[in-house]
Formats: C-alpha cells, sequence, structure tokens
C-alpha cells in the first residue's frame, strides 16, 4: 500500500488507549451513522448511495477479508448480515484466497499488538521531550500564567480525588 493510499484511510482510524494495564491499545476504523438508517452505524469509509467502499483499491486487509475472520484456530463469520453471504456460488480458488488473506490477517495484527507498546512508548516520549522544550522556552509571564492555569486544573481534581500530591493535609511535610 503506497503512502497516498494511507494517508486517505488515517482520517477514518481512531486509537484506542489503554486506560489501565489490562487494557489493549489498538486501532479501529471509525463508523458513522447511515443516512438511511441513522440508528444503524456502517464503516466511515462506506459510501450509502453508491453502495461502495470509498477506499476500494486501498483497503486494509481486515476490510478485504470481512466477514471471514481466523481467530488462530479457525475461521469464523464475524457477521452473518453480510449482504452476499450464502448468496451465489464461491469457488474453491476464491474461498482459498479469503482463507489466506484472513490468516495474513490475523498474523499481521499479532505482530502489530506487540509493536504497539513500543510504537506508543517512542510516540509519547517524543511529546514529552517537545513539551519540555515548549516549557524551556516560555517567557517568565507566560510560565506564571501556565502555572495559574494548572493550578486551577489541580483545584477540579483535588475535590474529586484528594490532594494531588498524595500528601496528607494534615502533614504537609510528609
Amino acid at each position: 500500500m503506497n503512502q497516498g493510499f494511507v494517508m486517505n484511510i488515517l482520517p477514518g482510524i481512531g486509537i484506542h488507549m489503554p486506560e489501565s494495564e489490562h487494557d489493549s491499545f489498538y486501532f479501529e476504523t471509525l463508523r458513522k451513522p447511515l443516512e438511511s438508517d441513522p440508528e444503524t452505524t456502517s464503516c466511515i469509509f462506506y459510501n450509502e448511495q453508491a453502495n461502495a467502499c470509498e477506499i476500494r483499491y486501498g483497503r486494509p486487509i481486515s476490510c478485504q477479508t470481512y466477514p471471514l475472520e481466523f481467530n488462530g484456530e479457525k475461521f469464523v463469520l464475524s457477521s452473518k448480515d453480510c449482504p452476499g453471504v450464502g448468496e451465489g456460488e464461491v469457488t474453491k480458488e476464491a474461498l482459498q484466497e479469503a482463507r489466506n488473506l484472513a490468516e495474513q490477517e490475523f498474523n499481521e495484527r499479532k505482530e502489530t499488538t506487540v509493536a504497539l507498546p513500543a510504537i506508543y512508548s517512542v510516540l509519547m516520549n517524543q511529546m514529552l521531550k517537545q513539551s519540555a522544550e515548549a516549557m524551556q522556552n516560555l517567557s517568565e509571564e507566560d510560565r506564571k500564567k501556565m502555572d495559574e492555569i494548572l493550578a486551577k486544573s489541580n483545584e477540579g481534581s483535588e475535590g474529586e480525588e484528594g490532594t494531588s500530591t498524595g500528601q496528607s493535609e494534615q502533614d504537609p511535610g510528609a
């Protein structure tokens, strides 16, 4: 897939950030309500008027295999409601190609899952570095304004969670 396709896909991808050490970091395709039925959602790349995918020739592998998935042990249909399931003839070659792609998607997803924490760490370190550099470049006046803003923010969270430093209010030197 070339960079042009990637740039078309990126606006439709969301990042699920872990909320605890037990949560996963993963990418997900954003969804949008259908114009014909606002209670139902579809992939953000689905063009309802054309009844087609807007990124057809640059689709991620998970879209190419949909609704067939491989879970590491067996092949499963992720959606029996998918139009076309159970309709028409499927050639042996087409089924084998779909299975091969589903296995490839499973393996690539596993590799991505292993790599994401490292990528997340690199990105966070870069953002922290840029933030620290920006703070150093602030004027004394701007730094004071920033301290005031942060103090107000901390006051709001202290009311919800106690003190922000975790120290006892009775013993400020602890």
